[in-house]
């Protein structure tokens, strides 16, 4: 399950020049999700939005429930008042988090309707899934791939590495989820370079790479645990395949 975040009436942030992080993840999630269909032939790609609507945040990872997805991923852009801030970071879902960290979540919770402020249903909601060590994983992997297939720009990004926040979009999903912040807009050299689009490819190839790890060490932990019996393992492409059915 691929989502572009925001939509519609909800723009997100806007850079200096005008480019929108509705737009801008929009073109990223549909360059990642037919980079995924061309090279997993066996995946059903799936989209939150696939052009620009308005998605309320508690219902996008109802989409990939009901999907049955097996992963989700959210692509943003960050914003900062300080313009020279810069970087890519990638957050699974967590109440405790750094100071700046339940910042950039505040402002991605904008449009929830309760939002953060219900903690103690949080709590609970997040107490019932298996999902967050699967989610930290697959965060770490994305974060990797992302920063160094982006450090090959003429203008390399900063690493701000893997970080823990209370995205509402995250919360209730059944699978593994992150959120990505790709770059910041608000930044004007970053801004211009996400107007390219073979800096767009270069950000959709990251996040694919990202996956296809995952994938890789999901597959290699499921073919060294004992078989059942009387059951063989199965192929290593089909079990990947299999993983990545939405």
């Amino acid at each position: 399950m691929i989502d572009a975040g925001h939509g519609g009436h909800d723009t997100g942030t806007i850079g200096p020049t005008g480019l929108m992080e509705k737009d801008l993840c929009l073109d990223v999630a549909l360059r990642l999700g037919k980079i995924i269909e061309q090279r997993l032939p066996g995946a059903d790609v799936v989209f939150t939005r696939s052009d620009d609507t308005f998605v309320p945040l508690e219902e996008r990872t109802n989409i990939a429930n009901q999907a049955k997805a097996d992963l989700f991923i959210s692509i943003h852009a960050n914003s900062s008042r300080d313009h020279a801030a810069r970087g890519i970071e990638t957050y699974y879902l967590n109440l405790k988090g750094s100071a700046e960290a339940m910042e950039v979540a505040a402002r991605e919770n904008a449009t929830a309707q309760g939002g953060v402020h219900e903690l103690q249903d949080l709590v609970m909601r997040i107490a019932r899934t298996e999902k967050i060590d699967e989610s930290k994983e697959l965060a770490e992997d994305i974060q990797d791939s992302l920063a160094r297939r982006i450090q090959k720009s003429s203008k390399p990004v900063k690493n701000r590495g893997v970080r823990k926040a209370p995205f509402v979009v995250l919360i209730g999903a059944d699978m593994p989820s992150i959120l990505t912040e790709i770059s910041f807009l608000s930044n004007p050299a970053d801004e211009q370079m996400l107007k390219k689009p073979e800096q767009r490819q270069k950000v959709a190839e990251g996040l694919y790479q990202g996956v296809a790890s995952y994938l890789e060490s999901m597959n290699s932990v499921t073919m060294n645990l004992p078989a059942k019996p009387g059951a063989g393992h199965p192929a290593p492409i089909a079990v990947e395949q299999s993983r990545n059915q939405n």
